[in-house]
């Protein structure tokens, strides 16, 4: 009995696992992520033309798309393919500005197939610094400027635009416009390389490339060094009053950091306040800085000095204006230097319309003491010498006869008298 028992338990395994056989898969399948290394962008479907002007934007699709190797199906067509293929094919690549963009080679050849032409398209893509789609629109100069002055603040590469309108921005003035408004804050002034597709046109792309002396990330440390260095000078002068007192010790906080080189680089601000290497361009604009931050009033001049073009200040004291020339002053070792026009005059030369007159003080002429006839003094007694009383005068003699010396002979008397 026991052995049935057993054998009927056997049986009923065998079964189990015949029966649960069939939900274990024979052989497993592996799933691979997809894989982005494959071809650019699918050939769209269906893209056919009958005539020039279907031809030439099949053709662009098939650019727009990213696609290297594409078909275009030609049915009943309007006009001779054969010479309007290449034609087609050559204002894509080099008068569309999205064409001469992205294109860097491109070949096609027809085939007849019955009744219809199928056009082959190999396109080889030029290495484009902007993805067609990621390419901005623009539509007028003041729109352009924003998106110039965006990527500057952002320290980008590049920048690519595709413009469409007539005028032609000046990306140069653009560029440097910004980065003297933005001393402070902007460590250097890219090199800018402007690429134009097509080089003619009214609607073009516009590739802007800004060749900076470092990355974003280091430029943006040097402006957080420019930054510090100019809230040190306000703490410096923190406790002055007096103009005059905070402009001297405004260049002391200078001259105490560094010994002074005369030269030009491509970070100028930077350099001067961080690293002692200064233009006279450089260093204005570094004083005028501190003056701002120090509650002074100050100008940057432009002009020349000797036969070379230069920049210094004028800085107000008070109610009168001062010629600052802070790299001459630091580099001889010096003092401040407060000077009037006629201290510049035969040395600077600059338009004095322009700028605030600072000319010497006229000295004050004082008006001639008055002078008063002094009272006679009558001489004192010398000493020793007894005073004269006053004697009242002598009443006048009579008048008495002459009497006549001996020897003298009288006349006689007229009247016959004698004595």
């Amino acid at each position: 009995m026991r052995r049935c028992v057993w054998l009927g338990s056997c049986v009923l395994l065998l079964a189990l696992l015949c029966a649960c056989s069939r939900f274990i898969p024979a052989e497993y399948t592996q799933t691979q992520p997809h894989s982005t290394d494959a071809a650019r962008t699918e050939a769209p479907p269906a893209l056919t033309a009958s005539g020039f002007f279907e031809l030439k934007n099949a053709i662009l699709t098939l650019v727009e798309t990213g696609t290297e190797h594409g078909t275009i199906r030609v049915t009943s067509y309007d006009g001779d393919l054969e010479a309007d293929l290449p034609r087609a094919a050559y204002q894509v690549a080099r008068e569309d500005p999205v064409g001469d963009y992205a294109i860097d080679y491109i070949t096609h050849d027809a085939t007849l197939i019955v009744s219809y032409y199928e056009i082959h398209i190999d396109i080889t893509f030029r290495a484009m610094r902007t993805p067609l789609n990621e390419i901005e629109h623009v539509t007028g100069v003041e729109e352009t400027r924003r998106m110039v002055q965006e990527a500057l603040k952002n320290y980008d590469d590049h920048l690519t635009l595709y413009c469409v309108f007539n005028l032609s921005p000046d990306y140069t003035q653009i560029v440097q416009s910004y980065c003297a408004e933005h001393l402070r804050d902007h460590a250097a002034v890219p090199e800018l390389t402007v690429t134009y597709f097509p080089a003619t046109g009214r609607s073009r792309i516009v590739e802007l490339t800004f060749g900076y002396p470092a990355d974003a990330q280091t430029l943006r440390d040097m402006d957080a060094a420019v930054a510090d260095s100019l809230r040190a000078a306000g703490v410096y002068v923190r406790y002055r009053e007096d103009p005059a007192e905070k402009a001297e010790l405004l260049f002391s906080y200078l001259a105490e950091r560094f010994r002074y080189r005369e030269r030009a680089t491509r970070t100028p601000v930077y350099s001067a306040l961080c690293e002692g290497l200064a233009t006279s361009e450089s260093m204005a604009a570094c004083w005028q800085m501190l003056c701002e931050e120090a509650g002074l009033e100050c100008l940057t001049v432009s002009g020349m000095r000797g036969g070379g073009s230069r920049q210094w200040n004028l800085l107000r004291l008070g109610e009168d204006w001062y010629h600052v020339d802070i790299l001459r002053d630091l580099l001889e070792g010096g003092a401040l230097q407060l000077c009037y026009d006629e201290d510049m005059t035969g040395e600077y030369y600059w338009d004095v319309t322009q700028v605030p007159a600072c000319p010497r003080p006229e000295p004050e002429i004082l008006p001639p003491p008055e002078t008063t006839q002094p009272e006679p003094v009558e001489p004192e007694p010398e000493p020793g010498t007894p005073d004269t009383p006053d004697t009242p005068d002598a009443p006048d003699a009579p008048d008495t006869p002459d009497t006549p010396d001996p020897g003298d002979t009288t006349e006689p008397d007229p009247a016959g008298t004698n004595i």
